[in-house]
């Protein structure tokens, strides 16, 4: 987004810019936010950069500390997980019930092509919007098989958190080629009508939090909110 040149922005505007840089990580988890900078950054009152802050703040992308200042909110990896669990519930259902269709054909061309596509996406320069883009895709394809395309969407206001979990994931470009086997397994087990294949598939691929728990234990646990055990 690029808002700096223009001549007058809105609280609107200011605020989208401010949550596509925390959900894609141009600001990291934990940097401190001033004020006084983003009033200069985006040439608008205080009174503007106030009332986006305050919207993210309700969405829980921004921590103000009384006397300390104003943060991007750590990455809380409960909530993922409680996101992600809901989210696959939604997706093993169906699952089932592409596995119960008496054709599917036009399904698996269409993740054929998704899987074509994410593979070309990383044979070249990676860009993290475009392979998110496809990687919804293969998602939405298996949603709308079933007539269920646009459920997903019910968890839009919360998924900015599992973005951000996932845009941290992908800093490992080795994640990229995994998350790509992983749609092909699942696009094989369509195939085969394997559920059981199936099922544990798209468990593996969507069960992030458990699977790369090193990361924010280990890694980089100043980004993130742990949960308790």
């Amino acid at each position: 987004m690029h808002l700096v040149n223009r001549n007058f922005l809105t609280t609107e505007e200011v605020y989208q810019d401010l949550f596509h840089k925390i959900e894609t990580l141009a600001y990291m988890p934990g940097i401190r936010i001033s004020e006084n900078d983003l009033c200069e950054i985006y040439g608008v009152s205080r009174h503007i950069i106030r009332n986006a802050i305050t919207q993210l703040k309700a969405q829980g992308l921004i921590t103000v500390y009384p006397q300390r200042g104003t943060y991007v909110s750590l990455i809380d990896m409960r909530r993922v997980e409680d996101i992600l669990y809901v989210r696959e519930a939604v997706e093993q259902e169906a699952l089932y019930r592409v596995m119960n269709l008496p054709d599917t054909t036009k399904l698996t061309e269409q993740l054929e092509a998704n899987v074509a596509e994410q593979k070309k996406i990383i044979s070249h320069d990676i860009t993290v919007d475009v392979f998110n883009a496809a990687d919804t895709a293969f998602h939405r394809n298996l949603m709308t098989a079933v007539g269920k395309g646009n459920v997903l969407d019910l968890l839009k206001e919360e998924y900015v958190h599992v973005k951000r979990w996932k845009n941290f994931e992908l800093r490992d470009e080795k994640r990229y080629a995994q998350i790509i086997n992983d749609h092909q397994s699942i696009l094989t087990a369509i195939k085969t009508k394997d559920i059981l294949s199936g099922r544990k598939s798209l468990h593996q691929h969507l069960d992030t939090v458990s699977n790369l728990r090193i990361l924010f234990t280990t890694t980089h646990p100043e980004y993130f909110v742990i949960p308790e055990e």
